[in-house]
């Protein structure tokens, strides 16, 4: 199994869970705190993915405007070359990511600690590159095109969130990713974002 989360900024907020298996069969749910997370994502074995920023810009040591560090920017390498790429993206130290990447950051420690293998996602960006509606106003667009793509099981849920959607595409990232299809940008220092390798024109 993979593990796909869709990272809410706070436990007030809806996190997208997903489980995938190999044959693109998933399961589905919504969390909140981090004590869900942990323990949800703990319950399972294999590659745990992420959509959220799991590092700060080289230089920074935290995302306080007061903070000296703040003269080295906002904005990671990886952020900055989905830019190049035409893809839009949030940068981590932006005032609404704020939040969101400092609870990334924290759980990704938590589960390195445990020994298992985290990878940053930016489900926006898979989707893109795959030719994926993103969930937009109208997450049923999303929803559609994952079933069209091959995507089983709770992804048919009525109910099913826009939360629940990015996380089973976080989760693809990481299948993708064990099959050697994906590209990660950025640097290491920094915290990679893993997404789908683009097709090339063959001439």
């Amino acid at each position: 199994m993979i593990i796909g989360l869709d990272l809410a900024g706070s436990k007030k907020g809806k996190t997208g869970f997903a489980l995938l298996d190999d044959s693109l069969g998933t399961r589905t749910k919504v969390l909140r705190t981090d004590k869900e997370i942990i323990d949800e994502t703990m319950m399972q074995e294999g590659l745990i993915t992420i959509d959220a920023p799991l590092g700060l810009p080289k230089g920074r040591c935290c995302l306080d405007y007061n903070c000296k560090c703040v003269r080295y920017g906002y904005s990671r390498e990886a952020e900055k070359e989905l830019r190049k790429m035409g893809i839009r993206v949030f940068p981590c130290g932006f005032a609404g990511m704020r939040q969101l990447t400092m609870r990334g950051i924290k759980l990704k420690k938590y589960f390195e600690r445990k020994g298992r293998e985290v990878i940053e996602t930016y489900p926006g960006s898979a989707q893109d590159i795959l030719g994926i509606p993103r969930k937009g106003k109208d997450c049923r667009k999303l929803q559609r095109a994952l079933i069209k793509y091959g995507f089983k099981g709770e992804v048919k849920k009525k109910e099913i969130t826009d939360h629940e959607l990015d996380a089973i595409t976080s989760a693809f990232v990481g299948k993708l990713h064990n099959q050697g299809k994906t590209i990660a940008l950025g640097i290491k220092k920094e915290s990679q974002i893993i997404t789908a390798r683009p097709k090339t024109n063959k001439k």
